[in-house]
């Protein structure tokens, strides 16, 4: 049986949690991780209807992108809506989880999946939050276990870089060794020096995949004490950051843009600043409530910039910067948290051979606002 942790660690490798903003709080919000899981609701908030939904498909877990829980709280009673939909997850057995600001971050995250939606391309980061190091991973094997050991780094993230993944270099050469008398050595005579074929192996690992990476390499290398390297590599970092920037294959105006964004993100009214005859070649956009990087898409040459929950005078100032600006709202560009994450966990459960899992993704609109 499957368990909901294997779950969890199939979302670290979508959405690593260290990805996330330092105000936000993402993970598991309620439950036992280590309960068993058939079936999971993917949502992007949850409330009361959502919780039922997940109680009448008999889901064990949920996951969403905004967090339940965000500011520490003080008590869990009936006397609020938070209480309330805790001790009802309790009471059933539903582990929530929440994958945010990393997912909004990562690449092939929720702004990624936005900026593919209109086409773009030469899509960079908007604003950039951090920078991630990268360190050259040396490491030496048995010929007989190469391949064996290639597989399982690649598997477990190393070797990606970029748009490349499984880069790396290995070179044939005699390894020695002397196992001492309480020593269990793979192969060699105790109290002798040994000289055996191996192969050294390199490859670049992300440095939040270092402890995974060390725990992985013990457990599938077949030397009791396998020897490898890490080298801090100064020339290669790689920023993150939210929204994303990028270029229309031929330039438009912001009139055709208006009804092109209506459709592809399925959404049936707009709120819009500028000319409708303002020729768009660049656009800039961010998921959520984007408003602070105003002026940071208008300073990278954005034409337009689109996102959500825009005042007054945050769109009176894209006015002034000469930048055209579209609000699609909050629920408008995040809804597609629910297909992003049913793809990426449904190929996930695949390739780990987990197909006793069911995953669905809600029907329930989150969206607290009407329109008339």
């Amino acid at each position: 049986m499957t368990k909901i942790d294997q779950i969890l660690e199939m979302m670290a490798e979508i959405a690593p949690k260290s990805l996330a903003e330092d105000w936000d709080n993402v993970g598991v919000q309620v439950g036992d991780t280590n309960q068993q899981v058939k079936k999971v609701l993917i949502a992007l908030d949850l409330n009361k209807d959502v919780l039922e939904e997940a109680k009448s498909n008999d889901c064990q877990l949920i996951i969403t992108h905004h967090p339940l829980i965000f500011n520490g709280i003080k008590s869990i009673n009936s006397q609020s809506e938070c209480g309330r939909l805790i001790m009802e997850l309790i009471k059933n057995n539903i582990t929530l989880f929440s994958a945010h600001t990393n997912l909004d971050i990562v690449e092939g995250g929720l702004n990624d999946y936005l900026a593919e939606k209109l086409n773009l391309t030469n899509i960079d980061k908007l604003s950039i939050t951090d920078e991630k190091e990268y360190y050259k991973l040396v490491i030496f094997v048995p010929e007989n276990a190469l391949d064996v050991l290639k597989e399982v780094l690649y598997k477990n993230g190393a070797g990606h870089i970029g748009k490349y993944s499984h880069s790396g270099f290995s070179i044939k050469g005699k390894g020695t060794f002397k196992p001492l008398a309480d020593a269990d050595p793979h192969t060699g005579n105790k109290n002798e020096i040994n000289e055996v074929s191996e192969y050294r192996l390199e490859t670049i690992i992300a440095a939040e995949a270092a402890e995974k990476i060390k725990r992985k390499i013990i457990k599938a290398h077949p030397y009791e004490e396998p020897v490898w390297d890490l080298f801090k590599l100064e020339n290669i970092k790689k920023e993150i950051g939210l929204g994303r920037i990028g270029y229309l294959k031929e330039t438009k105006t912001l009139g055709e843009l208006l009804e092109e964004v209506k459709e592809k993100y399925s959404l049936e009214y707009l709120k819009y600043s500028g000319h409708k005859n303002k020729k768009i070649n660049k656009i800039a956009l961010c998921s959520g409530s984007g408003a602070d990087f105003i002026k940071t898409a208008a300073f990278n040459g954005a034409d337009l910039y689109l996102t959500g929950d825009v005042k007054y005078h945050e769109a009176q100032l894209a006015e002034e910067l000469g930048m055209a600006l579209i609000d699609f709202g909050h629920y408008g560009s995040e809804k597609y948290v629910k297909s992003l994450l049913y793809e990426k966990l449904t190929e996930k459960a695949k390739e780990k051979n987990l197909s006793n899992i069911n995953f669905f993704k809600s029907q329930i609109n989150t969206n607290p606002w009407n329109y008339c």
